[in-house]
C-alpha cells in the first residue's frame, strides 16, 4: 500500500543514502538542533573570535552535544534503504576521513612516538581540530534539504552583520575599552569583537560569501519572462524592492561597509578580486546564472566600490596600499633622524612607523622556513609557533609575532608537511566540489550555493597566504562550516528541490 503524500513529504535522505521516516517529534527535535547550532554560529565571534581556551571549550563541547543528541534521534528509527541517487557520494566521506586523519595526526604530538614544544598549546590545538571535526559531521546529519541549507547559510550571514553592526558602532563612536584583558582601541580601524582588524576582515569574507550564495540561490529561482514595457519593469522593481532578495542585498551592504573600515588591504583586495574571478567564472559555467551573477556582481563594485567605499573612506584602504612599499624607507629616515637627535631617541615607536613594508611582513615567513627544514614532517606541535619561532629569527623584529602571518607556513611548522598536505586536500576537493556543482545541470539553488562556497574558499585561500586568519578559532569554524555546505548537497540532484522541513 503507497504511504501517505504526508508521510511521503516527512521523508528525509542522510549522507548515508538512506531514507529516514521520522515522526513529528522527531522532525522538530532535529529543527531544534538545527536551531541551536545556527545561534552557537552568532555566539562564536563574540568572546574575541573564541580565541580563548575557555571559548574552545565551550564551542566544541556545545557542537559534540548536538551531535551527540543528533545520533540519538538518529538510533530512535531504524534506517531504510533508499535510492543511490540520494546520496552525497563518496567526496563526503573522503573530506570527512581527512579531518579525522588530521586531528589523529595532531593528537599523535602528544604521544610518546610524537613531538611537541608545548603540550599544552598542542592539547588546545586539538581541542580546535576535534571541534571543528564535529561541526562539519554535524552540518552532515542535520542539513538533509534546500531549507535547511538556507537556513545555515543565512544564519552565517546574520552573524556577519552582527559583527558589521558591532564594528561600525563602536567606530564611529571611537570608544575606548577593555574586554576579556584586552584592550581596544577603536576608531582607527574597526575590529568589531575580534583582537585586530584582519580577522574581522577575514570572518566578513567568509559571511559575505554566504550572502552571496543566498543571493545567488534566490535570484536564480525566478521564473517570470523579463517586462517588455515600463510598467512590468516598474513592478518588477517594486517587487524587488519588497522582497527578501533586497534585505540580503541591505545585509551585503553593511558587511562591504564594515570591510571597509577595518582598513585591510588584503581583505578588501581578496574580497573584490575573488568577486570579480568568482562572477566571471559563474557567467561561463552557467547561462541561467549569468545575467543575475552579472546584476549581483557589477552591482557590489559599483554601488559599493565608488558610492559607498567612498564614502566611508575607501581611500583610506589605497592610502594604506600605497604606503606599504614606502614603510621601510620611512623607517630608515625616522632612524637616521633619532640617532642625529635626543628629542627623537624619546618619541615612542609608532610616531614614525607608519606602515609595514613587504620586506617587513615576509620576515617571519623567511624565518619559519628554517623550522620547515629542521622538522618537515612531524613539525614543532601544533599552536606552538610562538614558543618556537624566537630560536630561528634572523634579526630582529619591530613588533613580537605570536604568529607566522602566513597560515600555509605555520600549519606546516606545527603539524609538518603531511598535516598541510591533509588540510590541503581538504580545501581542493570542496573547491572542486563547488566548480562541479556549479553548471545549469543542476538547480538554482545548488548553483547558488556552490558559487558562494566557491568564492569563500578562493577569499580563505588567498588571504591565508598573507595573515594568520585560520588560526583564529572563530574564522576557521566559519570556514569549516561554510565548506560542509556544498558537501550537504545530494549527488544527481539536476532539479531543485522542494523546500521541505
Amino acid at each position: 500500500m503507497a504511504a501517505p503524500a504526508s508521510r511521503r513529504a516527512d521523508d528525509r535522505h542522510d549522507a548515508t543514502g538512506f531514507t529516514l521516516t521520522r515522526p513529528s517529534g522527531a522532525r522538530q527535535a532535529e529543527r531544534g538542533l538545527l536551531g541551536l547550532f545556527v545561534v552557537s554560529l552568532f555566539w562564536l565571534p563574540l568572546p574575541l573570535g573564541s580565541n580563548r581556551p575557555w571559548a574552545i571549550a565551550l564551542f566544541t563541547a556545545m557542537v559534540w552535544l548536538l551531535l551527540a543528541l543528533t545520533g540519538l534521534l538518529r538510533l530512535a528509527r531504524p534506517a531504510q534503504p533508499s535510492a543511490p541517487s540520494r546520496s552525497t557520494g563518496w567526496g563526503s566521506h573522503l573530506v570527512l576521513a581527512l579531518l579525522v586523519a588530521f586531528t589523529a595526526w595532531c593528537g599523535l604530538q602528544l604521544t610518546p612516538w610524537g613531538y611537541t614544544e608545548d603540550p599544552h598549546e598542542t592539547r588546545m590545538y586539538v581541542l580546535r581540530c576535534i571541534g571543528y571535526l564535529g561541526a562539519f559531521w554535524l552540518v552532515q546529519l542535520l542539513v538533509t534539504s534546500d531549507r535547511r541549507r538556507m537556513v545555515v547559510l543565512g544564519g552565517m550571514l546574520g552573524a556577519g552583520v552582527v559583527q558589521a553592526l558591532v564594528a561600525m558602532v563602536l567606530f564611529s563612536a571611537a570608544s575606548r575599552y577593555e574586554l576579556m584583558g584586552f584592550e581596544f582601541r577603536q576608531g582607527i580601524r574597526a575590529t568589531g569583537t575580534f583582537t585586530g582588524p584582519d580577522a574581522l576582515a577575514s570572518y566578513l569574507l567568509i559571511a559575505l560569501s554566504a550572502g552571496l550564495a543566498v543571493m545567488l540561490a534566490q535570484m536564480g529561482q525566478g521564473r517570470n519572462a523579463p517586462a517588455r514595457n515600463w510598467q512590468g519593469r516598474a513592478r518588477s522593481a517594486l517587487e524587488f524592492m519588497m522582497s527578501t532578495k533586497m534585505l540580503v542585498r541591505i545585509m551585503l551592504i553593511l558587511m562591504v561597509i564594515a570591510l571597509v573600515l577595518t582598513r585591510s588591504r588584503m581583505g578588501n583586495g581578496t574580497f573584490f578580486l575573488s568577486l570579480f574571478l568568482m562572477g566571471a567564472w559563474v557567467m561561463w559555467r552557467s547561462q541561467r546564472l549569468r545575467r543575475p551573477a552579472a546584476i549581483l556582481v557589477v552591482s557590489l563594485l559599483v554601488i559599493d566600490i565608488i558610492i559607498i567605499g567612498q564614502w566611508v573612506g575607501l581611500s583610506k584602504v589605497i592610502d594604506r596600499m600605497q604606503a606599504t612599499e614606502l614603510a621601510l624607507q620611512q623607517e630608515e629616515a625616522a632612524s637616521a633622524v633619532a640617532a642625529a637627535s635626543s628629542d627623537a631617541l624619546m618619541a615612542p615607536r609608532h610616531a614614525v612607523r607608519k606602515e609595514e613594508s613587504l620586506h617587513e611582513r615576509t620576515r617571519p615567513v623567511r624565518d619559519a622556513l628554517a623550522m620547515i627544514e629542521e622538522r618537515p614532517w612531524s613539525g614543532f606541535g601544533g599552536g606552538t609557533f610562538y614558543t618556537a619561532f624566537p630560536r630561528y629569527k634572523q634579526e630582529s623584529l619591530g613588533l613580537p609575532y605570536n604568529h607566522a602571518h602566513n597560515d600555509y607556513i605555520e600549519i606546516a611548522t606545527d603539524t609538518g608537511l603531511p598535516g598541510l598536505a591533509l588540510l590541503g586536500l581538504v580545501m581542493l576537493l570542496s573547491l572542486g566540489r563547488a566548480i562541479q556543482l556549479m553548471n545549469d545541470h543542476h538547480g538554482p539553488h545548488v548553483r547558488g550555493v556552490a558559487a558562494g562556497v566557491g568564492m569563500g574558499l578562493i577569499c580563505a585561500l588567498l588571504h591565508a597566504s598573507v595573515d594568520l586568519n585560520l588560526q583564529i578559532n572563530a574564522n576557521a569554524m566559519a570556514l569549516t562550516v561554510l565548506l560542509a555546505v556544498v558537501w550537504t548537497v545530494p549527488r544527481g540532484q539536476s532539479v531543485p528541490e522542494s523546500r521541505r522541513r
